[in-house]
């Protein structure tokens, strides 16, 4: 095809701007770019203007058959006399009127997308003609082709047009002299030389001359064995790769091509650098919000540090309260309740009576009552640091996590509590309550009790006996085994006293045991649930951070994508200058 290599690099110019302007749409683009875009796109469908001037019976149609490689003729368009025929594509044969003397013909032909064809009309007396085509076509053909017939090359009316073309446009026209397999190779030499000889006197320059057989080149298209053979023969090899060569190197379209390229790689540059620079703001946000998640996790660590403090003085709070709790224990695990009756005991603990306070119940009390103000003087120092790190955030996430003008959040710290620091109370006082529940000191004291009692129930039933064992040896014995008898049996029933004392002092001894190993398991669970209500607090700002950090990367990453693909484009726009630049003729 002719101008294969320029029509490749037009093309592929085609395909980097195309791809240039779906980014540019992509990125929300300005409307001006994105019509410039277009504009450039639309101007590289220009196609190439030839001009076709001669004679009837020349055959230009033929000619034009043969070099484009298509069946000009299937247009079904008979050249009229007078008339100017301007070849354009069109979807459908069609001939829309102009002037009087120009038609344009619309014609579904492949090359036309490419090369638009003015055709002369093919007469004698194309005088009116000259004006219309010299003025109209020729200031914007590409190339002007003279088709003469080798079997009458002298025509008037073509050499007589030829007078009337600026010397300016001259250096586009070529001479074939078509028909040449109608006579020898030495008749179409002298013709050949004659016509040198002639342009030179009449116009002082040479013409390039091409001698075809339009019908053999044709023919060819289709050939097989024969096709190369028929090619050499017909003389298109040389006219085709001349013509080729006028639109490979083109000056005015590869400046133009240039052009493009210029202002194509000025909103290309233009959008790599916002690109880019749109990238650092996000690597920007991104390490300033990764900097923000980290002084979270700090704050974090700082109010636990703060609050250490109180979990040592809650521990010392409790062993004091366990000593406390003791006193009530002795009480519960007193002698006399050892010894008193069942039934007794509950007639002291009738409506009456006071009953015997709970142990579960005032080491409640006691613990609230030692570290209430000290967990309420917590929960403000949570408040505060919560608020300090709000402040901290908008500070520092102004531009970036909110707007520049954003206001800061105010906070009221009068006497009412607030939802956190009532949240914080409810669950360090929910935390000491499950504690000391979990002990069960009250399910304890029953049974050290009731181990005592049974023992203690030996005591009545063994004074009886001791009596009619010290009467009954008084009786058979005399004074001194009464005595015997009696010492034995109150060293009987001291032993079970003593008995029933250890008992008590066991069961006293367990709780007590309990209480104060039980300190280790409170820290744990204050621990446990301060470090659960303070992680809690500061996890609010995640809902904030977390999406604007994912929306950083996210955006980081499709603009480093662009970037990148603009970087490829502009790489792919380096090729293509200099591919221009190598085709643009010296010195244009």
């Amino acid at each position: 095809m002719i101008g294969d290599d320029y029509f490749e690099l037009r093309s592929r110019i085609g395909t980097d701007l195309l791809a240039l302007a779906a980014a540019q749409r992509e990125a929300g683009g300005d409307p001006e770019s994105a019509a410039i875009l277009d504009n450039l796109i639309a101007s590289l469908k220009e196609p190439f203007v030839f001009v076709v001037v001669g004679e009837v019976n020349v055959g230009k149609s033929t000619f034009l058959n043969a070099l484009f490689g298509q069946d000009f003729s299937s247009t079904g368009v008979v050249p009229t006399t007078g008339k100017i025929l301007f070849f354009r594509h069109g979807p459908e044969h069609s001939v829309v009127p102009v002037t009087p003397t120009l038609d344009e013909v619309y014609a579904p032909v492949d090359f036309l997308r490419d090369f638009h064809i003015v055709d002369t009309p093919g007469t004698n007396s194309v005088e009116n003609e000259h004006q219309l085509i010299t003025e109209r076509f020729v200031p914007i053909a590409d190339l002007v082709i003279f088709v003469f017939s080798a079997m009458n090359p002298w025509g008037a009316s073509a050499w007589q047009f030829l007078e009337k073309v600026h010397r300016e446009w001259m250096r586009h026209v070529i001479f074939v002299l078509q028909q040449s397999d109608l006579r020898s190779p030495e008749e179409i030499q002298v013709i050949t030389d004659y016509m040198g000889q002639l342009t030179r006197q009449r116009f002082g320059r040479d013409f390039p001359l091409f001698a075809v057989s339009a019908k053999k080149a044709f023919l060819a298209r289709g050939a097989g064995i024969e096709r190369e053979r028929l090619l050499q023969d017909s003389g298109f090899h040389a006219l085709e790769a001349h013509i080729s060569s006028i639109v490979r190197h083109n000056a005015a379209r590869l400046n133009k091509l240039a052009s493009t390229m210029r202002l194509a790689r000025q909103i290309l540059d233009s959008m790599k650098e916002r690109f880019i620079a749109g990238m650092q703001l996000s690597k920007r946000k991104i390490v300033v919000l990764q900097d923000l998640q980290n002084e979270r996790e700090l704050q974090v660590d700082r109010t636990l540090k703060k609050i250490l403090p109180a979990l040592d003085a809650t521990e010392r709070d409790y062993h004091e309260s366990v000593m406390r709790v003791a006193g009530l224990a002795q009480d519960a695990l007193a002698t006399r309740k050892a010894f008193q009756r069942k039934d007794a005991e509950d007639e002291d603990t009738s409506d009456s009576a006071p009953r015997p306070q709970s142990l579960d119940h005032r080491l409640f009390q006691e613990l609230q009552h030692r570290t209430g103000d000290r967990w309420r003087q917590v929960s403000l120092v949570l408040e505060e640091d919560v608020h300090q790190f709000e402040r901290f955030l908008y500070a520092q996430g102004r531009g970036i996590l909110f707007p520049t003008d954003v206001t800061l959040p105010s906070h009221d710290y009068g006497e009412e509590d607030s939802e956190l620091r009532r949240r914080f109370g409810t669950h360090v006082d929910s935390s000491l309550r499950r504690f000391v529940i979990g002990l069960k000191l009250d399910e304890d004291i029953e049974p050290g009790l009731e181990n005592a009692r049974v023992t203690a129930r030996w005591l009545p039933r063994l004074i009886l006996p001791v009596i009619l064992a010290t009467g009954l040896s008084g009786w058979f014995d005399g004074p001194i085994s009464a005595a015997i008898a009696l010492g034995a049996g109150l060293l009987l029933l001291a032993v079970v006293y003593l008995l029933t004392q250890v008992r008590l002092a066991n069961a006293r001894n367990a709780i007590l045991d309990k209480l104060e190993e039980s300190s280790v398991k409170l820290r744990e669970m204050l621990s446990k649930q301060v470090t659960d209500d303070v992680t809690t607090a500061f996890t609010k700002f995640l809902d904030t951070l977390n999406p604007a950090q994912a929306t950083a990367a996210h955006i980081e990453r499709e603009q480093s994508a662009q970037v990148e693909r603009l970087r490829l484009l502009a790489d792919s726009f380096d090729v293509l200058d200099h591919q221009i630049r190598v085709l643009t003729p010296a010195g244009k």
